[in-house]
């Protein structure tokens, strides 16, 4: 009778999944901005429910600084955002302003949101603003009166009123941009043709938005990958106590299987659906793993399609999906760290990983090389899901995600989880000596600091010395380079 019960359970999810990755199919025929801009807000309101959310364990500071900052300096610059908390950006911002000023730039930031991230800034000494609407921000950087403004992913209205401040820009790209139409190309080339430089996270987005840019704005972009705050290693107690909130957290035990954790929203761009179906695939072979995900969902379908996959495999019990949850704390609790992202900039949440000693597989994407080769002896690069990192786009995403079970890195990234789980099991029986390796957040910080210097002194706040805005049909972009020249 539990037998049958459970045919039934599994041949239901599997249905489901079927239902709902039509939906997907279909949805992924629409432009991306109906697509995001309500088709998302639709089926959230109707597949939307409660997740189990992981209890924090006390294991330090966060992100940032945890000293009340001075906001002293001779430079003062305006960090520029949307939500800070949700996605990676909001921790570089925070980053930012919170160690800037020990480099003499005193810090401010302008955002969308009263978050999390903007209340601890706050309680730091940090001066944030929360703006909805032009005129805000307009008042905002009048009264702020900065020498140099950094851009980071901000809306157009907030692109806007930093332009009109006449303050130099300093756009910060932390993505492939497989979403932007010509028009927002054409849009991007004239903002950064008023702008004496700007910062890629990593090379290949440096390379993805130089293929649509004019040669003349090419080398105006430095590569400043992104860092994050080294964790002391969790001594063996606090392992434990991590590793039991979180089998309290998915109701389960992990006993001795490694244990992956992946720390991305369900959103397309992460490709939670594939991981699940190509994870399940591999420890239906008798691999001791278990995988564990942790972020928002601003894709309820991709959420409810993940979800029905793993009921729908007899090893259901091997992957558990929470909300946004502390990621201290989940790194403390984990093995190894997996992202099977099909585009990213440099992920924050996998540099945290590697900042904690954990083996990462990744999938290439932008920052991946360089993080798997920071541990090549324990991390694992596999081929992108969706094609090659640098020709990834809309379409080629649309369809992997099609094939969320047959994906064509699927064996690849099973292959490197037996890899990962070896390798764990041989730590386990001869413990590795605490890396020393630098987090590299003081370099990240210099170079940043370098560049706003530079930006405030080719073009001085007020100045008319912008460099000069290219013609209309200069600002039109040209065709894929292999490689650029920039000045890092």
């Amino acid at each position: 009778m539990t037998a049958g019960r459970g045919l039934a359970t599994r041949v239901s999810a599997r249905v489901s999944a079927l239902v709902l990755g039509v939906v997907i199919g279909a949805t992924g025929l629409l432009p991306p901005r109906i697509r995001y801009g309500y088709v998302h807000r639709i089926t959230g309101a109707l597949l939307r429910r409660p997740l189990p959310v992981l209890r924090t364990l006390n294991a330090g500071p966060r992100s940032g600084s945890a000293a009340h900052v001075t906001r002293t300096g001779d430079l003062r610059c305006v960090l520029v955002g949307s939500e800070l908390d949700i996605g990676g950006i909001g921790s570089v911002v925070e980053l930012l302003a919170t160690r800037l000023p020990a480099m003499g730039v005193a810090s401010a930031v302008i955002c969308l949101d009263d978050g999390a991230r903007a209340q601890r800034m706050r309680d730091l000494g940090i001066e944030v603003r929360s703006v909805r609407d032009k005129a805000s921000a307009l008042r905002a950087l009048e009264e702020l009166r900065p020498d140099v403004i950094q851009l980071h992913g901000a809306p157009a209205y907030l692109e806007a009123a930093a332009h009109e401040s006449r303050a130099p820009l300093v756009p910060v790209m932390h993505n492939t941009e497989i979403h932007y139409s010509r028009a927002r190309w054409r849009r991007f080339s004239r903002a950064l043709s008023e702008s004496s430089s700007a910062v890629a996270v990593s090379e290949l987005v440096r390379t993805f938005h130089a293929g649509h840019l004019p040669a003349l704005l090419r080398s105006r972009i430095a590569v400043i990958p992104n860092a994050a705050p080294g964790l002391d290693a969790p001594g063996p107690q606090q392992r434990r106590e991590a590793r039991g909130l979180l089998e309290r957290a998915v109701g389960g035990r992990f006993s001795d299987d490694v244990v992956f954790v992946c720390l991305a929203r369900y959103d397309a761009q992460k490709n939670i659906a594939g991981t699940v179906a190509s994870f399940l695939t591999c420890v239906a072979a008798g691999v001791p793993a278990q995988l564990v995900i942790a972020g928002e969902p601003s894709d309820w379908v991709e959420l409810r399609r993940s979800e029905a996959i793993r009921r729908g495999s007899h090893d259901a019990d091997r992957v558990h999906l929470l909300a946004t949850s502390d990621a201290r704390t989940l790194l403390a609790a984990a093995d190894a760290f997996v992202l099977n992202s099909f585009f990213e900039g440099w992920p924050v949440a996998a540099t945290e990983a590697w900042a904690a000693g954990l083996p990462l597989i990744l999938s290439d994407f932008g920052g991946a090389r360089e993080l798997v080769a920071r541990d090549p002896g324990r991390s694992v690069l596999i081929a992108n899901g969706a094609g090659e990192a640098n020709e990834v786009t809309d379409t080629r995403v649309e369809h992997a995600r099609w094939r969320a079970g047959h994906q064509r890195n699927s064996s690849e990234l099973g292959e490197a989880i037996l890899r990962v789980v070896d390798t764990v099991h041989s730590e386990r029986a001869m413990p590795l000596a605490p890396s020393e390796a630098s987090d590299g957040v003081a370099a990240m910080i210099d170079a940043h600091a370098r560049v706003l210097r530079e930006a405030a002194r080719s073009c001085p706040a007020g100045g008319s010395n912008r460099p000069g805005r290219l013609p209309e049909d200069q600002t039109r972009g040209t065709g894929r380079l292999a490689a650029i020249e920039g000045p890092f």
